[in-house]
């Protein structure tokens, strides 16, 4: 998926990779844009105000200029991830290090004062993504939740820093919604089957599901299962098969995966394709997986991967392939 890839990782920190691996969704803007009024960020602790054109985004938390393709993406963590991110925001040669692992070259941190919050951190720079060069801001705020507010833009477009960081302090964290609330903003539908639980969701456009008792797995033993909505530009339905493949490439843990069988099968009540087989986790445990893929009529994608060891896993591929059977694409989304 390019830069908009989500990364499937384990245990606690799972949400924290995942969301610095971007989800970050092309866009540019007016650098002299005018303001407009406070917008709330569906599914979010969050609201802000953004430069003109702005509406709620489809696919994904946040907001989205159809006319010039800008978007502001929101992601929300879980409390305990704000001092694991911090130090990626306030030390420079700390985020140059880290942030390069995504391609993006950070050049400068900021601080801004959010509406009724504490000073936040912004930093700021420019990724290669798909063989564009974007300009990319970052910032990371704290309320009952942890939100990272990214900000992305072709070079092209020239949005200003000043303007960025105008959006930046106008973020003002609210009461954290429910799950329920959570789920429902999200551009599919499912029904989870025990032993699986929803742990939480993921920018607006993914579920993370665990079976046992820890609802962070740092060890990566417990199983593992995700639904993700496509966050990049539309893809032709004719390559579902080679995009599926190199989706599972760029996941962590699954690069160098070895795909046992592939098939055609319904998904998201329409055609699909199922990959399945083996990798070695990053723990030294060897996994079984499967991954669902399938387009919606706009040629964007929901994809489906659960893992779990060879054990549970044959336990566990019933409840999965009744899971898959329920993922259905949100009508009017």
């Amino acid at each position: 998926m390019n830069s908009n890839k989500i990364c499937f990782n384990r245990g606690a920190s799972h949400l924290v990779t995942a969301l610095l691996t971007a989800f970050a969704v092309s866009f540019g803007a007016c650098p002299n844009a005018v303001a407009q009024d406070r917008q709330a960020i569906v599914g979010t602790s969050v609201s802000l105000v953004a430069p003109k054109g702005f509406t709620p985004a489809t696919g994904f938390a946040g907001l989205a200029n159809q006319a010039t393709q800008a978007s502001v993406l929101i992601m929300e963590m879980p409390a305990i991830a704000h001092p694991q991110l911090v130090p990626l925001f306030s030390d420079m040669a700390t985020a140059k290090t880290n942030f390069a692992k995504q391609n993006i070259a950070i050049d400068r941190i900021d601080e801004v004062a959010p509406t009724g919050g504490d000073n936040a951190p912004v930093i700021s720079g420019t990724q290669t993504a798909g063989g564009a060069r974007l300009d990319k801001w970052i910032g990371l705020f704290k309320g009952e939740k942890t939100v990272m507010v990214t900000v992305q833009a072709p070079q092209a477009a020239k949005l200003g820093h000043a303007t960025v960081l105008a959006l930046m302090a106008s973020v003002s964290l609210g009461k954290e919604p429910t799950l329920a609330e959570r789920l429902a903003a999200l551009p599919f539908t499912l029904t989870p089957a025990e032993p699986f639980r929803i742990i939480d969701t993921i920018a607006g456009s993914g579920v993370l599901m665990t079976a046992g008792e820890l609802d962070t797995d740092p060890a990566g033993k417990q199983p593992l299962l995700i639904v993700a909505y496509q966050l990049s530009a539309p893809t032709a339905a004719s390559t579902l098969e080679a995009t599926a493949e190199a989706t599972l490439r760029q996941t962590r843990d699954y690069r160098t995966a070895k795909i046992t069988a592939r098939e055609r099968t319904r998904f998201a009540g329409t055609d699909g394709v199922l990959l399945s087989g083996t990798f070695d986790h990053a723990n030294g445990i060897a996994k079984r997986f499967v991954q669902y893929m399938a387009f919606d009529p706009k040629g964007r994608f929901v994809r489906m991967i659960a893992s779990a060891d060879d054990a549970s896993f044959e336990k566990l591929q019933p409840t999965i392939a009744a899971i898959a059977g329920s993922v259905a694409f949100a009508a009017g989304k």
